[in-house]
């Protein structure tokens, strides 16, 4: 099978993460649109380099993917555009930002092409062995599922893009928010239904939320404790615990993971997180693996956006 040619939406941090995916798989970047091209050239240097979207595809290339890598308020525009043009899309999460109608989205799948929603996290060795071991009863009946996702967050952590409401869509519960609620769907189910949520603003100069917890009921036994937070220390305590009636998994932040239930125990070292599951999902998306369309990211976007609408910001 030929190479397939990519086309790279953003230069930034995941544009570049994006791109080493694709090279890792034998594929070609073949184009990067930026709005700064000296920085689109450097993801790759034998790339055409473009400013938008629109030049790019109006240059006639034969792209057979593109990758959406830019903030997140133009991703629900620009996928609409890309699968307009036929190509199939991974779009960096979230697809849409709160508030955005994906109805023209919708639209434009409706007619074809494919939308793969990026969901790192879901691509970690330690998340696809506890979805495993739920699927297949070692934990037994879930009591309990905590994931606390807390960053230390430092001067340049993060671009200053991230932390204007217009451009993330809100604060750590969008942008970390839906990998907590996306990882805990696959691996708990899909009925999340939201009992109480607190969002709190840490640092003063950010117009969002820095911490967000959140309680959620799973079917009709169990409850989920969802916290998010960037903090100005290094937190402790991160991960993710899930116990059941036969055995307890753990999820660390670094991506290390263990299993311990009745006739049971595995474990996993710490992974590249910023280089491993990028690469497992760019094979994902050429796989056409299911579970990260635009139906199954909706309801992760639904749940923020009745949390964003009924709890106040302290």
């Amino acid at each position: 099978m030929s190479p397939r040619q990519v086309l790279v939406i953003g230069a930034g941090v995941m544009g570049h993460r994006h791109a080493a995916a694709v090279r890792a798989a034998g594929d070609h970047v073949a184009a990067v649109v930026d709005t700064d091209l000296a920085r689109a050239s450097a993801i790759d240097a034998s790339a055409q380099t473009y400013t938008t979207v629109e030049e790019a595809l109006a240059a006639g290339r034969d792209f057979d993917s593109a990758i959406i890598a830019t903030p997140s308020a133009g991703h629900l525009e620009q996928a609409t555009e890309l699968l307009a043009a036929g190509l199939d899309v991974l779009v960096e999460k979230p697809h849409r930002i709160p508030g955005q109608n994906p109805a023209r989205l919708q639209e434009a799948l409706a007619e074809g092409g494919r939308l793969y929603v990026g969901m790192s996290t879901r691509h970690w060795d330690g998340v696809r062995a506890v979805v495993d071991a739920v699927a297949d009863g070692e934990l037994g009946e879930i009591l309990s599922y905590t994931d606390r996702m807390q960053f230390h967050l430092e001067a340049d952590s993060l671009a200053g893009w991230y932390f204007d409401s217009s451009v993330s869509g809100g604060g750590v519960l969008v942008t970390n928010g839906v990998h907590a609620f996306d990882r805990a769907r696959a691996i708990i189910g899909h009925d999340l239904s939201l009992q109480a949520a607190v969002l709190k603003r840490i640092n003063p100069e950010h117009e969002g939320e820095d911490h967000a917890t959140v309680i959620a009921r799973v079917g009709s036994s169990a409850l989920a404790s969802i916290e998010m937070s960037w903090v100005p220390f290094e937190p402790i305590g991160s991960g993710l615990i899930v116990m059941g009636t036969r055995g307890t998994a753990r999820i660390y932040m670094d991506g290390s993971w263990s299993i311990s239930a009745i006739g049971v125990q595995r474990s996993g070292p710490a992974i590249d997180i910023d280089r491993d599951p990028f690469i497992r999902q760019w094979k994902s998306f050429c796989d056409d693996e299911s579970g990260f369309s635009l139906a199954d990211l909706e309801p992760t976007l639904k749940l923020i956006e009745q949390i964003y609408t009924e709890v106040p910001l302290d």
